[in-house]
């Protein structure tokens, strides 16, 4: 058992110093980032080194990193940010044993705290709400405490459910004590959207409705008629086949003759069906057609044309 805890132990201890350590990959990035920053620093371009030096510390912590970036903060006018970096450099510094750099980031750290600028944020009392300031939230606890920012413009933004959302921006300027009170947030009373009333709804056209049975009744129809003036030809066609092959129709007609005789009265049979059927779809489409309600402005209007071998349907939509 004692030697299984001592194997689990080893265990977490290597991947924890895994973690711990950044890649090879990591570390070259990070020098080169670092290399690039000192550069910028050194031909004043703060603006453009503090952001390289950021990359750097993130991908290997080191102190000197965070003493260069502190450094690049402060000559670029973040007293907020330079001061927090020289605090965390004194603690990473000690931890390192290098009493020297601690020693040396408290001082610069010390001397910063008169040049803060810091905003207050008041927020009544008892009134729950979410604020943020330049977009991250502050907790609750931080409401009426003064809070060292970087000079410049900085948004103070407050919410809550049901209320409606308030903001304001203020210019903070060096060393300056600024207070934002956030009020007590209205009421959103903003109407809940309904249903417009049923006239806004969409209508349907019962004559165009009505038409299109109409077109659809009546190719039915005519597709009746066409399948029975073909099997009626088919009828015609086999009987005559079938008296030639009889002495004396019906009489004497042999195998061949009854057999052609029975199909032809099968296509006669569906020839009557099919023209039944046919009769019925015209007839059915006229009458649909005929008795539709015209046509009103903007309803699309169908028209159906019937001519040798086709059936035309045409529309304007």
């Amino acid at each position: 058992m004692r030697r299984s805890v001592l194997l689990l132990v080893s265990i977490v201890s290597v991947v924890a110093s895994a973690h711990a350590e950044p890649r090879t990959s990591d570390k070259t990035t990070a020098e080169a980032l670092f290399s690039e920053g000192r550069k910028l620093m050194a031909a004043g371009k703060f603006a453009d080194a503090c952001p390289k030096l950021e990359a750097s510390l993130k991908l290997d912590s080191g102190v000197g990193t965070m003493l260069n970036l502190a450094e690049c903060y402060e000559k670029n006018g973040q007293t907020a940010s330079a001061w927090t970096e020289f605090r965390e450099a004194v603690s990473a510094a000690r931890d390192a044993g290098s009493k020297d750099r601690a020693d040396l980031a408290r001082t610069r750290a010390a001397a910063l705290e008169p040049k803060l600028s810091r905003l207050t944020v008041v927020v009544p009392k008892g009134q729950l709400v979410d604020v943020t300031r330049d977009g991250a939230k502050l907790e609750p606890a931080a409401f009426g405490t003064p809070v060292p920012v970087d000079p410049g413009k900085h948004v103070v933004a407050a919410s809550a459910p049901g209320k409606h959302k308030w903001s304001t921006s203020v210019d903070v300027t060096s060393a300056a004590q600024v207070s934002v009170d956030v009020p007590a947030l209205a009421d959103d009373s903003s109407p809940v959207a309904q249903p417009g009333p049923a006239s806004d709804a969409p209508k349907t056209s019962t004559g165009s409705s009505q038409r299109t049975v109409a077109i659809t009744v009546g190719i039915v129809g005519i597709v009746g008629v066409g399948a029975g003036t073909i099997f009626a030809l088919k009828a015609s066609s086999t009987w005559s086949d079938a008296k030639n092959k009889c002495t004396v129709y019906p009489s004497n007609c042999g195998p061949d003759g009854q057999t052609l005789g029975d199909d032809a009265k099968s296509s006669a049979n569906i020839a009557t069906i099919a023209f039944a059927v046919g009769a019925v779809g015209l007839a059915s489409g006229a009458i649909l057609w005929l008795t539709a309600p015209k046509p009103t402005e903007g309803e699309p209007k169908v028209s159906l044309g019937i001519g040798p071998g086709r059936v035309l349907v045409s529309g304007r939509f």
